[in-house]
């Protein structure tokens, strides 16, 4: 092999090992920034967005361990502070309100809240309860770890017995064809236990 082939092929050689070492950092970097698509865009069931103010927040909903996850992003773009803020619910009636995220200035907060049954979101001025200045609110969708082949219908604070006769009730009016009744503890940063009926329709 003459000197001037020698030295084309170690040239050759040398950019392959770069391109290489090149495409081997891409795939690195590739790993360490996910993509915009996420496993949480793919697994969600619908989005959810409030606003209040100056500030709104947006995001999605997907299932997590027998529960709801909402997840996105409270954005504030004027002076003072907004709480987006969550309201459970206790059979028909709006429980307390408690805060899930706070942006003050010109900020972008993280929001990530689990949830079951069916609670209230709004954006409200200010950081903490009681929250009297308030956005109109969203109801989000049903969250729960209902049976297969049962939904949520209600829960209460209440007995056992109560929830059966609700579930009795419903099947002599035909509104479902069978019913199970489960204790659960639900509800914000207070965890209380209720009696929840699932309905089979």
């Amino acid at each position: 092999m003459s000197k001037r082939t020698w030295i084309a092929a170690a040239a050759t050689l040398s950019a392959l090992i770069t391109v290489s070492a090149s495409a081997t950092a891409a795939a690195a970097q590739d790993d360490a920034f996910p993509r915009t698509t996420t496993a949480a865009a793919e697994r969600a069931t619908a989005e959810w967005s409030v606003a209040h103010g100056t500030a709104q927040a947006s995001g999605l909903i997907g299932p997590t361990e027998g529960k709801s996850a909402m997840t996105g992003e409270l954005r504030n773009s004027g002076p003072g502070c907004y709480s987006l803020a969550i309201q459970f619910m206790v059979g028909a009636f709006p429980g307390p309100i408690t805060k899930v995220a706070t942006s003050c200035g010109s900020e972008t907060v993280p929001v990530h809240r689990e949830y079951t049954g069916r609670p209230l979101i709004k954006v409200c001025r200010d950081t903490a309860t009681p929250f009297t200045d308030c956005g109109p609110a969203q109801q989000l969708p049903e969250g729960s770890n209902a049976p297969q082949g049962y939904v949520y219908e209600a829960a209460w604070m209440a007995t056992p017995e109560y929830c059966k006769s609700e579930g009795e009730k419903g099947i002599k009016e035909g509104r479902w064809t069978a019913y199970v009744c489960r204790q659960e503890y639900r509800g914000a940063d207070l965890l209380l236990l209720h009696q929840v009926l699932y309905v089979k329709k």
